[in-house]
């Protein structure tokens, strides 16, 4: 099957991986005249590391990344430890390691394994208008590209999914949360004695300091020479023309009350920082359109908070469930057969179908983790530190969906909702649903 990829970003290359390692022709546009993935670190839950090692990536990622022996779940003021989450631990338990992994080094990675898969990238490919029943593009240049299927990964701000269901209908949403991301040098850390112990060298062990209405991530990156620092905040403050000197002050402010070591923390911190306001992407209508011959994948079709660290799992799992779904209905097999378009319909609407609960709860979890962190009623906080201390509370028989969106554990400190989250498997929730349209 002829299939294009709108975004070359980690959802796009996610979907090209596994769908060129399928035998598909596959085909991505990228609108930029280069690839360059921004951020900094990203945290990899095992349920992602799993298919992206099942797609030949083991190597290349384990040589770059790290494995937190845990995340340390801290009172800001105090600095005790309210949680130690087990993340070294979790190849045992869900198969695949817990990392952490510079955004652009992972980028990279899974550029060079889409390529060497089969999948074309074209730079400078930016599409100007989407002709969905006809399952073909028009690019800025005046090309028009063709395939059997088309995919939108095209991010967030998703032109194709503001073509798909037009404008009304497919915003953005604030979420009432921002973040301002920097980096610290770890040699500097290491020589500073109220530092020395956070950045560690042995275990690896991230931290997260949280207080009412605020919090700070920190953890290791790029072969643990950089400390990946995380402010979290209320979105109510405009900082898209903050000096360094604002920034500086800004998150001297954020941890005034905050143990010293986070205080010391801000004084190392590079001269490098960026703010970024936390929207979503509410429930869509629908990401398939009616043809059958286009969908919405990753952020484009459900961007989320950060609170879990599943956004990129949340992409990987359409890439696993997209593939899986088509190689039921439309396997590659030699390229020279016609498409059954009658099935491909099936299938898109099947991948829908098996995706849409899922991510819905994800997204209602990640948003409900960020705003229980910030609880301000001091009887609602004390509450969620005894689940902190206890690993979660105890199975009160309530669903999974509610424990992940309405309960007071936060969710990667407890047991079960870690499970559901990272234990999910994809390719048979998308078979069962398949087999049940057959």
């Amino acid at each position: 099957m002829e299939i294009v990829i709108v975004g070359a970003g980690i959802a796009g290359l996610s979907l090209a991986l596994a769908l060129a390692r399928a035998k598909h022709r596959v085909v991505i546009l990228e609108a930029a005249p280069a690839l360059a993935e921004l951020g900094a670190g990203v945290q990899m839950t095992p349920l992602a590391m799993r298919y992206l090692f099942e797609w030949g990536m083991r190597d290349d990622i384990m040589a770059t990344s790290i494995i937190p022996e845990k995340m340390n779940v801290r009172d800001a003021a105090t600095g005790e430890v309210l949680a130690a989450i087990p993340t070294g631990d979790m190849e045992g338990r869900y198969g695949a390691p817990y990392i952490v992994v510079h955004r652009a080094v992972l980028h990279d990675l899974l550029h060079k394994h889409a390529i060497r898969a089969g999948a074309e990238l074209r730079l400078d490919s930016k599409v100007v208008k989407y002709d969905f029943p006809n399952g073909a593009v028009d690019l800025h240049n005046g090309t028009r590209v063709t395939a059997d299927l088309v995919i939108g990964a095209d991010g967030i701000n998703s032109f194709s999914r503001r073509q798909l269901l037009g404008e009304d209908n497919a915003k953005t949403k604030p979420t009432g949360l921002a973040a301002v991301r920097t980096m610290a040098e770890v040699a500097q850390m290491k020589a500073d004695p109220l530092l020395a112990d956070i950045a560690d060298l042995e275990t690896y062990s991230s931290h997260l300091w949280i207080a009412p209405g605020k919090s700070v991530m920190a953890y290791l990156i790029r072969e643990a020479s950089l400390f990946n620092v995380v402010l979290s905040h209320p979105d109510d403050i405009d900082m898209s023309k903050f000096t360094t000197d604002e920034y500086r002050a800004f998150a001297r402010d954020l941890v005034k009350g905050f143990e010293p070591k986070v205080q010391r923390l801000i004084e190392v911190l590079l001269p490098k920082m960026q703010n970024f306001p936390v929207h979503s992407v509410p429930p869509l209508q629908s990401w398939t359109d009616t043809a059958g011959r286009f969908t919405l994948v990753g952020d484009s079709a459900h961007a989320m908070a950060f609170y879990l660290s599943m956004g990129v799992s949340m992409a990987v799992e359409d890439a696993v469930s997209l593939a899986t779904v088509l190689e039921l209905a439309c396997p590659a097999g030699d390229g020279h057969e016609p498409v059954d378009h009658a099935k491909l319909k099936t299938a898109l609407q099947v991948f829908e179908s098996a995706r849409k609960e899922r991510v819905r709860i994800v997204q209602a979890s990640s948003l409900h983790g960020g705003n229980l962190l910030h609880l301000q009623d001091p009887a609602a906080r004390e509450q969620m530190y005894t689940a902190l201390r206890a690993d979660g509370l105890p199975d009160s028989g309530i669903s999974e969906a509610e424990l992940a969106t309405e309960s007071l554990p936060y969710g990667l400190a407890d047991l079960r909702l870690r499970d559901w989250c990272f234990a999910y498997d994809p390719v048979k929730v998308v078979k069962e649903c398949y087999a049940s349209a057959a």
